[in-house]
């Protein structure tokens, strides 16, 4: 799945595949097709129950740091939180150790979402470390944050799996790829390209007007 966000926003498309799909082939897939940072994105409910939260209010803490935080042009925080590794990686960059990393923060959420709140944080506690090479991005709902991040997260919902999404701008040389370029990729590739509003139109019409993000739908 292609995923356009709006002209008055990043105007850039990303690809957007849930964890429970991933393996080295899907990562070598993302870093060919795509080429951008390969991101784990989770709802926020998970990441507090996790115990984190977004990179820049760790900066906010360090006075020798905190003159970093900034918001981007695009207007608000970026969703950036911490970077991890699986336990059982060798050095994390590799196809297969990413994959390894995503499937296993897949299965995180997934315990999260089926009620298992406290075996969801033991296993990310005992089966991670950082920093690493998956960093993880945290969605705070479409109600305060109009992102890829947000956008996927829900994208995952609505489609009836656990709140996360592995996400990965699309490049082309020296700059973001084109909406016509990604078009090209959906037509030659098969996959759907869809446009932000789409997903939020889908959300309101499925859950109302509240925009924030959910671990069940109701």
């Amino acid at each position: 799945m292609l995923i356009f966000d709006d002209w008055g926003r990043e105007a850039e498309v990303d690809y957007v595949v849930h964890p429970r799909f991933v393996d080295a082939d899907r990562v070598f897939e993302m870093r060919r097709v795509a080429g951008g940072l390969i991101c784990f994105a989770m709802c926020w409910d998970c990441a507090r129950l996790l115990g984190i939260d977004f990179a820049y209010r760790y900066l906010e803490h360090d006075p020798n740091l905190v003159k970093l935080v900034k918001k981007p042009s695009y207007g608000d925080y970026p969703a950036f939180s911490i970077w991890v590794n699986h336990v059982g990686v060798r050095t994390g960059i590799s196809d297969e150790d990413r994959a390894l990393t995503i499937r296993a923060l897949g299965e995180v959420v997934e315990l999260f979402w089926r009620g298992r709140w406290w075996d969801a944080r033991v296993k990310f506690l005992e089966e991670f470390y950082s920093p690493g090479h998956v960093p993880i991005l945290i969605s705070r709902g479409l109600a305060r944050r109009l992102g890829h991040t947000e956008h996927s997260v829900a994208l995952a919902q609505l489609s009836g799996l656990s709140p996360a999404a592995v996400i990965v701008e699309m490049l082309s040389r020296g700059r973001s790829a084109s909406l016509e370029e990604a078009y090209r990729v959906s037509r030659e590739a098969g996959w759907p390209l869809i446009i932000s509003r789409q997903v939020r139109d889908a959300w309101v019409q499925r859950v109302g007007e509240d925009m924030h993000c959910r671990y069940h739908l109701r």
